[in-house]
């Protein structure tokens, strides 16, 4: 598991987009350390998914995610997830001159989660639970990002 699958990068990036937007036209972005999207991403996948499985489930998905993530990024190796569920230490990646590696662990982390759900629940499932997080995203958005890619 190595690297992600391209439908759920595809997903990772428009999730992380529309995340990014969303802080951009809110001003929560202009904070002296701003939140990444992905944690932002991350922060809304729990709402849906401590609801699905629970805190002790979402933990260990998001967990393996940032464990998977990390082999492959060194930055990320100071993230940590708390016992709610939430990200902390991506201040210091926030703060990167490396701009590139600031989007690629992101995309990298998002992408990785998705995969995990894919395998865990189906393609089905975390398509449904990505709908819920984000209503206002159109389902054929959500969708044809897997469907383009098969």
């Amino acid at each position: 598991m190595d690297s992600i699958s391209p439908t759920s990068r595809d997903l990772a990036r428009r999730l992380l987009a529309k995340e990014a937007a969303r802080a951009k036209n809110s001003g929560t972005g202009t904070s002296t350390t701003p939140v990444p999207p992905a944690v932002r991403v991350c922060d809304k996948l729990r709402t849906v998914l401590v609801t699905f499985a629970g805190i002790a489930g979402f933990r260990s998905l998001l967990t393996r995610a940032l464990a998977l993530s990390a082999a492959r990024m060194p930055e990320l190796k100071g993230v940590t997830v708390q016992e709610d569920g939430s990200l902390s230490g991506f201040e210091n990646i926030a703060s990167s001159k490396k701009k590139n590696a600031v989007e690629d662990w992101e995309e990298m982390l998002v992408g990785k989660l998705l995969d995990l759900l894919v395998t865990f629940v189906g393609e089905t499932l975390m398509l449904q639970l990505v709908s819920q997080a984000w209503p206002n995203l159109l389902a054929n958005q959500i969708r044809s990002s897997f469907e383009d890619q098969k």
